[in-house]
């Protein structure tokens, strides 16, 4: 047998960038499936934050609505006992104490209609909390998990490039045998 010539040398340069480039774009294609993966993992952490933090202003103008709530109320309770001292003083009907209950009755008013409000407020904000760390902590989880996963599968791609180089190798070989 005589030495491989410079055209035998050229296919199998030629027949190695087939494959390498070929396993490339395969690795490429892989990379970009994961560089996405993690895109949208993002995206919709960002979109989660983003529904809380809408929430929570909702919650602050649902409070601050409720505050002037409060003080009309308060306002009107003032102005109906100040009107009630002023036609009882004339009649000595309205005693102080009709005035003081007036106000107890309405404070209790007020605290019965803000404790569910206060609750479900809270309860709302606790559960967006845990929703958010559900969120992230399975986000986490399931990017560990594909970790050990990716090393599998490049170990893989790697000794199947290699096999399909080795394989492409042999069939060249075989080749140059039949034809000379």
């Amino acid at each position: 047998m005589g030495a491989p010539s410079k055209q035998d040398g050229q296919a199998e340069v030629r027949e190695n960038q087939f494959v390498d480039t070929l396993w490339n774009q395969y690795e490429q294609s892989v990379d970009r499936a994961r560089q996405l993966r993690e895109q949208r993992e993002e995206a919709y952490l960002d979109a989660v934050k983003e529904v809380v933090k809408f929430n929570q202003e909702f919650r602050f103008s649902l409070g601050n609505l409720f505050q002037t709530y409060r003080k009309t109320n308060s306002e009107l309770v003032k102005g109906v006992s100040g009107r009630l001292s002023k036609n009882g003083e004339a009649k000595q009907v309205v005693s102080p104490e009709v005035k003081e209950q007036l106000g107890e009755v309405s404070e209790r008013f007020e605290q019965l209609a803000a404790a569910p409000i206060a609750a479900g407020l809270d309860l709302i904000a606790r559960l967006e909390n845990n929703f958010i760390e559900g969120s992230e902590n399975y986000i986490k989880v399931s990017r560990e998990r594909r970790q050990g996963w990716q090393q599998v599968t490049d170990e893989y791609v790697k000794l199947a490039r290699e096999s399909n180089q080795k394989l492409v190798n042999r069939v060249e070989d075989s080749f140059k045998v039949l034809v000379k």
